[in-house]
């Protein structure tokens, strides 16, 4: 049973704001938020650069395995598969490589950034809820990068490592794509004046 039974009803958008405001603190007011929109950037691509030749060599050398382990005699068993069967997880790799620019398109509506009067959040609703926290002495340098449709990511870089979501150390935090990006980047600036 959930601890948070409030974070089970309604839209995932409803279910971040609310997550949203039972994070606030005592005198936590929000400043700006938005959600992560759904947008395929074209130098997500680049990886295909590396990830083709990588897929089409595994697939070719599964194939190929796989036909000399056909051509043998039937004497070989199930030992004579293990070598068709070593390309598998470098076939999925490539797979995943390849898929590795439209992942911003399976997060929509996933995941909400919100900068407050004491920090920055980011919140991501997946089977469980995951939240970000930097506080204001930790932001160091911001980078504001926009497209022509006022779009765009805020870079925060942060002053001292901290550990990231998922156990690694982490030294930035960004924000993006999202509408209003020079709203978002009103809204760290100021914050990261406070301290």
């Amino acid at each position: 049973m959930s601890s948070n039974p409030q974070f089970t009803h309604g839209s995932v958008r409803q279910r971040l704001e609310l997550a949203l405001t039972h994070e606030m603190r005592d005198g936590e007011e929000v400043a700006w938020q938005a959600m992560k929109l759904a947008r395929i950037e074209p130098k997500g691509f680049a990886i295909w650069l590396f990830a083709i030749p990588w897929t089409a060599f595994s697939l070719f050398w599964t194939a190929m395995a796989s036909l000399a382990t056909v051509a043998t005699d039937d004497s070989v068993g199930i030992l004579g598969w293990a070598f068709p069967l070593f390309g598998t997880p470098f076939i999925l790799i490539g797979l995943g490589m390849l898929a590795m620019p439209f992942v911003p398109y399976f997060q929509r509506g996933r995941i909400l950034f919100a900068v407050t009067n004491q920090r920055v959040l980011q919140l991501e609703m997946g089977r469980d809820l995951t939240v970000k926290s930097i506080p204001a002495s930790r932001i160091g340098d911001i980078v504001r990068r926009e497209s022509g449709d006022g779009t765009g990511s805020v870079e925060i870089a942060l002053s001292g490592a901290i550990m990231g979501v998922n156990g690694r150390r982490t030294t930035e935090m960004t924000l993006g794509r999202v509408d209003d990006i020079r709203g978002a980047y009103a809204a760290v600036l100021e914050l990261s004046q406070r301290d």
